[in-house]
């Protein structure tokens, strides 16, 4: 019995996170990414939103009632950045070859500490081959983009990434200080996801 009207929410003293967008089992993706970007600064891919969006209405619907913003981003920060329950990074370091750039990755994986050495057409790349053949999936590097959280020279990025297999896909967040260890948290997190 709410009529929907084209007027601007701070015309009559609300605001969009608290008062017009409600996250519940029936919310958009659009409104999920919106709440995302102007609250948190997280700019999702559009694939990663609709991604998230289902992810979210699930939990909405599960637990039968409306979340708040920052309960969203405390699922997006649990269940997409950073993670490494099965699959874990230690360090990394890079050289340029002939052959491209070689990967030298510290992983524990299957509760065991080892290097990987790989090589790639980039950084990413590289590292994303040493997984490839440390947890035996062929899995294909889709999607990559990232961006800066703070608008200052210090400020953190975050990275996503989506990997396929199968059909499937699977989508996974970084936030680092360093914008190339940032992807490769992303890399690692969809790779956690993918092992999940």
């Amino acid at each position: 019995n709410v009529p929907y009207l084209p007027i601007d929410p701070t015309d009559i003293g609300r605001v969009y996170e608290a008062d017009v967008i409600r996250i519940n089992s029936q919310s958009g993706k659009g409104g999920i990414g919106y709440l995302m970007e102007k609250t948190y600064a997280l700019n999702l891919p559009a694939k990663m939103r609709e991604v998230f969006g289902y992810h979210v209405k699930s939990i909405s619907d599960h637990e039968h009632r409306e979340l708040k913003p920052r309960e969203a981003y405390d699922i997006f920060i649990r269940d997409f950045v950073n993670l490494s329950a099965r699959l874990a990074l230690t360090k990394v370091s890079y050289t340029e070859t002939e052959a491209g750039v070689e990967a030298k990755a510290t992983v524990t994986f299957g509760g065991r500490e080892q290097t990987l050495i790989s090589v790639g057409n980039g950084s990413l790349d590289a590292v994303s081959n040493g997984i490839k053949s440390l947890i035996g999936t062929d899995y294909t590097l889709e999607t990559y983009t990232q961006h800066a959280l703070e608008e200052k020279s210090t400020s953190r990025a975050a990275s996503y990434v989506s990997i396929t297999l199968d059909g499937k896909t699977y989508w996974g967040a970084g936030v680092d200080s360093d914008i190339i260890m940032s992807s490769v948290k992303a890399l690692i997190s969809a790779v956690n996801r993918l092992l999940a």
